[in-house]
């Protein structure tokens, strides 16, 4: 996932985590989501919101956990959070759209899916398996028949 903006020296201190060390606690966070341990995974990904309410990836990784848990609601609430702070991340996008789609909010699904493609046309959006989550995503919503 990409990470976001660098903080500046205020927001570091007040928070008292540098850049690096936010990032290194969510690659734990990351490594307990992989192998399983959704609760700590929970644990360090909430801590994260609440230290660094702008570091995205983190609210990424609550949405996950919040599939994982049949939440779909509570994952797009999860992910709008991460929109709000980063709006043009690809991540966020598609994460947003595969929820949306599993609540029947077609018309979200429909913005954001042609804003994804405007995107891969553009050549932003190039990654390989980004593309391809798109284009499963699109799959979907046009069995749906929207």
């Amino acid at each position: 996932m990409n990470l976001p903006r660098k903080r500046v020296s205020s927001e570091v201190l007040k928070r008292g985590y540098s850049d690096d060390e936010v990032a290194n606690i969510y690659e734990l966070g990351r490594f307990l989501l992989e192998n399983g341990d959704l609760r700590r995974a929970e644990a360090i990904f909430g801590g994260l919101v609440e230290l660094v309410p702008d570091f995205a990836p983190a609210w990424l990784g609550m949405a996950y956990l919040k599939v994982q848990g049949q939440d779909f609601e509570g994952a797009v609430q999860m992910v709008r959070h991460c929109l709000r702070v980063s709006p043009r991340n690809k991540e966020g996008m598609l994460f947003l759209v595969a929820c949306v789609l599993s609540t029947g909010d077609m018309s979200t699904a429909g913005t954001y899916l042609g804003e994804l493609g405007e995107m891969i046309e553009s050549g932003e959006l190039d990654d390989p398996l980004l593309v391809r989550f798109y284009k499963m995503q699109l799959a979907r919503y046009q069995t749906r028949g929207a």
